[in-house]
């Protein structure tokens, strides 16, 4: 005997014959009760998963008559010989069963051997196994209510689980085109699970579809922001940078799930969009073009971040590169910095007592009336030598 939630709620015998479980409600009866083996569960617990709405005031004995169709159901096909006996415990009704009945629970331990093992062609064999239980959605053909839909959604979160650590064996073999094929079904089912679309396009990447893989994330980041109105998360963000990497093996790359501030040099030459904001290098040094952006040219994609990178990209100059004004020369006469800007009037200045510096024109004298800022700035100063007394008379 068999029972079986990924997919619609059924129970099958050894030869897999289904059981006649009858309408919706007394599905959802079961489903709860599988929900929790080998637990006790209220009577008002399962009438909320029975009725969505507000319940009829004959309620616990509708609920009684369902208890007794699954009994009468399990005894006609000797469950009791399977381990498998639906008790009542007070107020409530416990199903017992061995947990290994249950394709959900084998699904769960299966996951979990896949997660330890260290062989990849074995976790894939064993992950395809598992997700082989699914037949649809869980707990289908049921009532929607809040009690069943909390453990359908855990099931479809571990399903997704399964599928990531599938694709995740299936690259560690080298088989990068099935790790996409089975990322992209999921993927189109949920375009918002970020972890699945950025698994997905390192997967294409690596299967040599660097253009798609691309586009899935510009379609993505415009999803959530339309949507949900919030920017990728840092898993998104962190493939997308890889994916601009040049020269660079991406199979070989950090897992999608990395930590954002742990980045290669590599990766550091692609820069965020806060880093476009920072100037690129010294005073007087060109900026270099980090070699990433080429990616993002070549496959006809245009970023935010790569396009601002692009615009601070600059080829080297041929000027000089411009002194500080601390190391720019200052003037013997007016003490101004050579080159700064002047006012037109001339201030008044000390009597010049220094030479300038020796130039290839030499500079007409100047006594202290006559040095101006003016001429200092365009033929030097040099100071007029003292007379040197009265002349005297042969």
């Amino acid at each position: 005997m068999q029972f079986r939630v990924l997919g619609p709620v059924a129970v099958t015998t050894t030869n897999g014959a289904p059981l006649p479980l009858g309408p919706a409600k007394r599905r959802s009866l079961l489903a709860m009760l599988l929900a929790h083996p080998n637990t006790p569960v209220g009577v008002e617990r399962l009438t909320e998963a029975l009725w969505d709405e507000e319940p009829p005031r004959h309620a616990r004995t509708v609920l009684q008559g369902h208890v007794s169709r699954l009994r009468a159901v399990f005894a006609q096909h000797d469950a009791e010989t399977h381990g498998v006996e639906l008790l009542t415990q007070g107020a409530a009704y416990r199903l017992r069963l061995p947990e290994a009945l249950v394709d959900a629970h084998r699904f769960e331990e299966s996951l979990r051997f896949a997660r330890r093992s260290a062989d990849p062609a074995q976790a894939v064999a064993v992950l395809r196994e598992a997700l082989g239980l699914w037949q649809g959605p869980a707990f289908a053909g049921t009532v929607h209510s809040a009690p069943l839909e909390a453990p359908a959604h855990a099931l479809e979160e571990l399903r997704l689980t399964a599928v990531e650590e599938l694709a995740r064996a299936y690259g560690q073999l080298g088989d990068h085109g099935a790790a996409a094929s089975v990322l992209g079904a999921e993927a189109t089912a949920h375009p918002l699970r970020e972890s699945l679309v950025a698994q997905l396009m390192l997967a294409l990447a690596r299967a040599g579809r660097q253009a798609d893989a691309l586009d899935r994330y510009h379609r993505t980041r415009k999803l959530l922001a339309d949507e949900i109105g919030v920017d990728p998360a840092p898993v998104l963000t962190d493939a997308y940078r890889t994916l601009l990497r040049v020269g660079v093996d991406v199979a070989a790359d950090v897992d999608a799930g990395s930590d954002t501030d742990a980045r290669t040099p590599t990766e550091a030459a692609v820069p965020t969009d806060d880093e476009t904001a920072v100037a690129a290098g010294t005073a007087g040094t060109p900026n270099s073009c980090p070699a990433a952006l080429g990616a993002s040219s070549r496959d006809g994609t245009n970023s935010p971040s790569s396009t601002a990178s692009r615009a601070r990209c600059r080829a080297p100059s041929s000027r000089s590169p411009a002194l500080p004004a601390s190391a720019r020369p200052r003037s013997p006469c007016t003490g101004r910095t050579d080159g700064a800007p002047t006012s037109r009037a001339a201030p008044s200045s000390p009597t010049c007592a220094a030479s300038a510096p020796p130039r290839p024109v030499t500079p007409a004298p100047c006594s202290a009336s006559s040095c101006s800022h003016s001429a200092s700035r365009s033929n030097g100063c040099r100071a007029r030598p003292p007379p040197s007394g009265p002349a005297t008379a042969n």
